[in-house]
């Protein structure tokens, strides 16, 4: 599971970079450009046109070695603001990037952490989520933790 390849098309449908829903022509693919921005802004780099999951996750912050408990969450599609809309049942995307700063309802803890697939670019519209995060909120129930990579060796220094 971790060993397969994932392809372009598997990358675009992880990034929910395709649009919504798929052009009826079967002949017309997906604008890999869009693809090729995402990958370079997270410094991903394909070979031979393919990638593993644990290249994704270090890409996105965390640990290669995660637990197996959380494979499944971790290889779910992420979802844009519209998506996350829809599962929380709030009518305008706007109210979840409203709730990424901050200004969450009152009594509600607070939003998940946002993947910024953008690179920085200003108004980019390239937040991500993942789907347990937002439905673990949701619930009102504690965040899944994800293993983050150790610090590189020298890179913490004691204070004198």
């Amino acid at each position: 599971m971790l060993d397969t390849p994932l392809t372009r098309a598997d990358l675009v449908t992880f990034f929910s970079l395709a649009p919504k829903p798929p052009s009826m022509d079967p002949d017309k693919r997906p604008d890999p450009r869009p693809l090729t921005r995402v990958l370079r802004d997270l410094g991903m780099a394909l070979r031979g046109g393919t990638t593993r999951w644990p290249v994704v996750w270090r890409a996105l912050g965390l640990a290669e070695e995660q637990d197996p408990a959380h494979h499944a969450a971790l290889m779910t599609p992420l979802l844009t603001a519209r998506e996350v809309a829809d599962l929380v049942g709030v009518l305008d995307p706007s109210i979840i990037y409203r709730w990424a700063k901050g200004k969450v309802p009152q009594g509600a803890g607070p939003f998940p952490c946002a993947i910024d697939l953008s690179g920085g670019r200003k108004d980019a519209r390239a937040k991500r989520w993942r789907r347990a995060e937002v439905l673990a909120w949701h619930m009102g129930q504690p965040q899944p933790l994800y293993a983050k990579p150790a610090p590189v060796f020298g890179t913490i220094r004691p204070t004198p």
